[in-house]
């Protein structure tokens, strides 16, 4: 019988689904599962069970392994989203269920962050804009103060990843670049930041020790080996926050490069290894996973999910299958500028350029003659201009676009593409591997097993580009100028 080929087994774990992704050694995607689950939510609450995470680990490793015929397992990688808090006990079991990113029942203690240290001290510490009730550090004195019993028992607080890293290898152990998200993380040391631990009641000895990205964190113990249904003593590496691997994949680790990620949210990363913490305007910044750099990440909140709500809302009509097809249809039947028609994408606040948590959505400039298309076509133009303002933020940050990779559902529409490197004066490059985050995560634990030296990078050829047309970048001069001139019009009306 023939030796089975070697591959990187990746949990790329998100919000409401898990990808379980085989990778070959040269990073060429072998096989890919997603399992979906929900989240319990009430209110500003929004919690996930460790069960739940688990299960789906265990259903992706099977269908992915039934994908991928004549391969083995031979390292695990991991990538996670942020923020993501769980209290557990000596044995590692949790506590309470796992308090996601979206949580934001910590309002009152994040207003208590924000007295106890001045907004730019807080910044040029940790290079998060602001406190938040979503901010891991405010959640970590929410339950001190709310759950006595719970913080009584707790051994350790964990992120996803460094949850997930002790289930595989037993190990108390988490990676900086997923730290770095949390508020108690300081990118002056390079390590936790002591007086923010304070001021949460949390001695250190509570929280994991830190290792690099792509370091080993040790070998999958037999208990879940048998329970994921894979051999015993494969060697787990660390991972990285989930925007950060997605960055790593494009080669978005030297500056010059920059990914866009339209995704429910749109996310601009840029690399740096000198940043510069603005007065004027807080651009969260991010320890990188490659040490001695950081990323500059513009967001804007809604950019896939402003599409998926004018889908939802306007477009019942189109079928489920083909909506997204249909909806480039119409948006490619309407010129630049969308007949006039301009949308501010600001269903949920306005972050980068200009933070603004009011700001509302907005459609301008429709008459009788204006027709479904112009609608649609103005949702993805709205994303292109906000994509526009980061690298024109991003420039002024000294980091200049060289090279522009599009990450996310979003670049696979031709249209929505074209829209954005029209608007950009940009060519836009695809990356041949759709699942950005897990390819990251794959690379940092090919690093770490010796199959790769770091930083290299496999070359693959984009699967597609997107130049800017000559005609279509002039004619988008107009339209970008009064989304500008719009938002500025109506922001004295949010309240």
């Amino acid at each position: 019988m023939p030796m089975k080929k070697p591959c990187i087994a990746v949990f790329d774990v998100g919000t409401t689904s898990i990808k379980v992704c085989l990778f070959s050694p040269d990073l060429s995607l072998l096989a890919c599962s997603v399992q979906e689950y929900p989240l319990q939510t009430a209110g500003p609450c929004a919690e996930v069970d460790a069960g739940t995470y688990l299960s789906a680990m265990r259903r992706g490793v099977a269908a992915a392994l039934a994908q991928a015929e004549g391969f083995a397992v031979a390292a695990i990688g991991l990538s996670t989203q942020g923020e993501t808090l769980v209290p557990v006990d000596r044995a590692g079991e949790p506590l309470h269920p796992f308090l996601v990113w979206l949580d934001a029942r910590a309002e009152k203690e994040a207003a208590a962050l924000g007295a106890a240290f001045p907004e730019q001290t807080f910044y040029e510490t940790t290079g998060l804009p602001a406190p938040s009730g979503a901010l891991p550090l405010a959640k970590l004195s929410w339950i001190r103060q709310t759950l006595p019993d719970v913080f009584s028992k707790t051994y350790k607080f964990l992120l996803l990843e460094d949850y997930l890293l002790f289930f595989l290898t037993g190990n108390f152990l988490s990676e900086r670049s997923l730290q770095t998200s949390t508020g108690y993380f300081s990118l002056q040391t390079d390590d936790f930041w002591e007086d923010a631990l304070q001021w949460a009641g949390i001695p250190r000895s509570m929280l994991p020790d830190c290792l690099e990205s792509g370091e080993k964190a040790g070998v999958l113990l037999p208990h879940a080996a048998r329970f994921l249904g894979l051999p015993a003593d494969i060697p787990v590496f660390t991972g990285a926050m989930d925007q950060t691997a997605a960055a790593l994949s494009a080669g978005g680790f030297t500056p010059g490069t920059i990914t866009e990620t339209t995704g429910t949210a749109l996310v601009a990363a840029a690399c740096t290894d000198a940043p510069v913490f603005a007065k004027a305007h807080h651009v969260t910044i991010y320890r990188h996973a490659v040490r001695g750099r950081f990323l500059y990440l513009p967001i804007g909140n809604t950019a896939g999910m402003a599409l998926k709500w004018f889908r939802d809302e306007f477009c019942r009509d189109l079928p489920e299958q083909e909506a997204y097809r249909r909806l480039d249809a119409l948006a490619e039947s309407v010129g630049p500028g969308s007949g006039g028609v301009t949308f501010l994408p600001y269903l949920s606040g306005s972050v980068d350029p200009d933070f603004c948590p009011q700001a509302k959505a907005a459609f301008f400039g429709a008459t009788l003659s204006t027709g479904r298309a112009a609608f649609a076509r103005a949702v993805m133009e709205s994303v292109a201009f906000l994509l526009s303002d980061f690298l024109t933020l991003l420039e002024a940050l000294s980091c200049p676009c060289k090279a522009l990779y599009s990450l996310g559902g979003g670049a696979k529409s031709r249209v929505w593409q074209q829209i954005k490197a029209d608007v950009c004066n940009r060519t836009l490059f695809v990356p041949a591997c759709r699942e950005a985050s897990a390819q990251g995560a794959a690379l940092l634990a090919a690093w770490g097993n010796g199959w790769l030296s770091a930083p290299e990078m496999p070359k693959k050829e984009p699967t597609a580009c997107f130049s800017p047309d000559a005609e279509a970048v002039l004619r988008y001069q107009k339209p970008l100028a009064r989304f500008h001139a719009l938002y500025q019009a109506v922001k004295p009306l949010y309240v």
